[in-house]
């Protein structure tokens, strides 16, 4: 094991289909094993964050970029072994290392540290270099001009004003995690805690003298709900089954209760899914995101042909940099392709540049997934014309948006309308992107909702349908004609 920081950072993909892999991964052991090696986890680590608390602490004039110290990914880094790269949890799936999803195989793409003797291991054998760091990982981060100018207007506070929430929350969080001896236990109770001051709407007032910010109680509801999603995954791991079940029983019990719940991916598993935390609190009345840090890139569909097929690899954009979460938000606002595309459909987002968060206003209502898996006649012409009418008032508005599955559309129930609750993957269109070919590329990705279903019946009936669609002029015509009304304006 490693006691020194590795010496080397670079941005990798491992292609985990692999014979080699399957048979080290398969069946999951309960004893780790493999090369120790350094990941970026989703947010920073609780030591990371203390002792940026301290500094806050301790500066008589701290800055916008003070606070912005947290941003450095360096402060993500988890010392972990190549068999606990893919949550066990997931391998509970005999096939979700080999299943081939049209292209899309099981590929992990992340930001890795490694010392400069790398040992030899049966997943880095198969790890191809996509991006070289060397000893310090370059990343995209928050602008400081950008958070300054916002800070007030979503916080609601000046520069210090800030640090004093911050420093206020840590103590009443240190207090009450040390109340218990058992670490996940008195998390349990803080989060309980945090929940209850936003419900109420006291934000904690009877100890700060004024409110904190709903961003600040967000962000910190979903820290440490991430955290003990983490001890859960960590324990079930190690095969500890009553810690496993005294954090899995108390999250259904939140489920089941108000609705709360927590979706971490803290992985990217290309073809599987995108790194992100995604909090859904009914009872608040709000859907809070944070995107993954992950490197500038795009998926090259077909990059690559093995084992008999083809398959669709990460290659990197731009100066592959690390983009933090804080950066993605960055780029969200300066593009201003979400909150354009949003306000089109009339869905309501905020944004924060300074936390690295949007926060949405929960739809009621079932996914389009659950709705069609519940009754396959509802996979039809009027459902499937509406999906594609998003992908046409994206297009309108010169947006790429790249990720069309069935979970991102909820069937609002007050109305029945179809809601696109997810633009994470949006991006804007280049010039050269508007070629005949191009143009009807943007429109079969609307295809990959195929897979959302994983069933053969349904996939092929979604494949009808977007043919049938596609290859009707008139119809077509009528979609473009209602997209152009949802584009005008935005």
């Amino acid at each position: 094991m490693m006691n020194t920081p590795p010496l080397h950072f670079s941005v990798v993909g491992i292609p985990l289909s692999r014979p080699e892999i399957v048979d080290f991964l398969m069946p999951p052991q309960r004893e780790a094993k493999g090369a120790w090696l350094y990941t970026v986890g989703q947010r920073p680590l609780p030591a990371a964050e203390s002792a940026w608390i301290r500094q806050l602490q301790a500066n008589p004039a701290p800055t916008v970029d003070d606070l912005l110290a947290i941003d450095d990914p360096h402060g993500h880094l988890t010392f972990t072994r190549t068999s606990r790269l893919v949550p066990v949890e997931f391998l509970a799936e005999s096939n979700f290392l080999t299943r081939d999803l049209g292209g899309w195989v099981a590929n992990y793409f992340a930001t890795i540290g490694l010392p400069a003797d790398v040992p030899d291991d049966p997943i880095l054998r198969h790890r191809e270099t996509l991006q070289e760091y060397g000893e310090n990982i370059r990343y995209f981060g928050a602008n400081s001009a950008q958070v300054a100018a916002r800070l007030e207007s979503e916080m609601g506070l000046t520069v210090n004003e800030v640090v004093q929430a911050f420093c206020c929350l840590h103590k009443v969080r240190r207090r009450l995690l040390l109340s218990e001896p058992v670490p996940h236990v008195g998390r349990i109770a803080y989060v309980e805690r945090v929940y209850k001051e936003i419900a109420a709407g006291s934000h904690f007032a009877d100890v700060e003298g004024r409110p904190l910010p709903d961003l600040l109680l967000y962000d910190e509801l979903m820290g440490q709900l991430v955290l003990l999603e983490l001890t859960r995954r960590s324990a079930m791991a190690w095969g500890d089954e009553r810690e496993t079940a005294v954090i899995g029983d108390w999250q259904q019990a939140q489920t089941a209760k108000n609705g709360l719940l927590l979706m971490l991916k803290g992985e990217y598993l290309v073809g599987r899914h995108r790194r992100s935390a995604i909090l859904i609190a009914p009872e608040l009345g709000v859907v809070i995101k944070q995107p993954g840090p992950e490197p500038y890139h795009e998926i090259g569909l077909g990059a690559k042909f093995e084992m008999g097929r083809k398959e669709n690899w990460p290659y990197i954009t731009n100066d592959g940099s690390l983009v933090t979460s804080r950066g993605r938000l960055r780029l969200i606002l300066e593009e201003n392709l979400v909150p354009r595309i949003s306000d089109a459909f009339g869905y309501s987002m905020q944004f924060s540049s300074f936390f690295g968060l949007t926060i949405e206003t929960y739809v009621h209502g079932p996914t389009v997934q659950d709705v069609v898996l519940g009754d396959h006649s509802r996979l039809n012409e009027e459902l499937y014309e509406e999906i594609v009418l998003h992908q046409q008032t994206c297009e309108l508005m010169g947006i790429e948006n790249g990720d069309w599955h069935a979970p991102n559309f909820v069937v609002r129930a007050s109305d029945g309308e179809i809601v696109h609750v997810d633009w994470g993957a949006a991006r804007p269109l280049r010039d050269d992107e508007y070629t005949p070919k191009a143009i009807q590329s943007r429109v079969n990705q609307v295809n990959n909702m195929a897979f959302s279903f994983k069933d053969e019946g349904l996939a092929a009936r979604l494949m009808q349908l977007h043919h049938d669609l596609t290859t009707d002029e008139t119809r077509m015509t009528n979609l473009r004609q209602r997209a152009q009304k949802l584009a005008a304006g935005h």
